[in-house]
């Protein structure tokens, strides 16, 4: 009798915990639990070379494409290219979207981000930062710039120059 009412006792207090957690969870996901994502990762020598993502609709039990990502790296093994493509359901397969190009230099580390132009079927340049670094590595100025559509000119956008560890704590006289 009392093993029975101590193996009752568990079963009601897992249900519990567990009807807790089913709840936490849904709380903590989008959409109250319907869906969430999944990502399938493809891999050369240890990098990821292509991530597909998935939409995965709890509800309906189904997966739909959202994105991919391609990546190239450098003979470093750092990242030098990743290109974004989206899923077109009319055509049935990924059609591009953005890409993304890093250049590495002595002291400054280029980002460039192109986007799809379907109608010219290449990348155009968007927007572009150039990270300025010291001896140590370490960030000294960035800049931010954005093709001029009309004259196919870079234009700064903004320069934000990063204080140094050593002018933060200055004393004042």
């Amino acid at each position: 009798m009392k093993t029975t009412l101590f193996i009752s006792k568990v079963i009601v207090s897992v249900t519990l915990l567990l009807a807790a957690c089913g709840m936490a969870s849904a709380a903590n996901s989008n959409k109250g639990g319907e869906r969430s994502f999944i990502y399938n990762d493809s891999l050369k020598e240890g990098k990821v070379v292509v991530r597909e993502i998935y939409a995965l609709n709890k509800a309906s039990y189904s997966m739909l494409p959202v994105k991919m990502n391609k990546y190239k790296y450098d003979l470093n093994g750092e990242l030098a290219e990743k290109v974004t493509y989206k899923w077109n359901p009319a055509k049935v397969k990924w059609v591009e979207e953005s890409k993304m190009n890093i250049s590495r230099h002595t002291d400054e580390t280029v980002v460039e981000y192109g986007e799809w132009i379907s109608s010219k079927k290449g990348f155009l340049p968007s927007q572009k930062y150039v990270y300025v670094t010291n001896n140590d590595t370490n960030l000294v100025t960035q800049y931010c710039y954005k093709i001029n559509k009309h004259t196919s000119q870079w234009e700064l956008q903004q320069k934000a120059v990063v204080s140094k560890i050593e002018d933060i704590f200055a004393q004042r006289n």
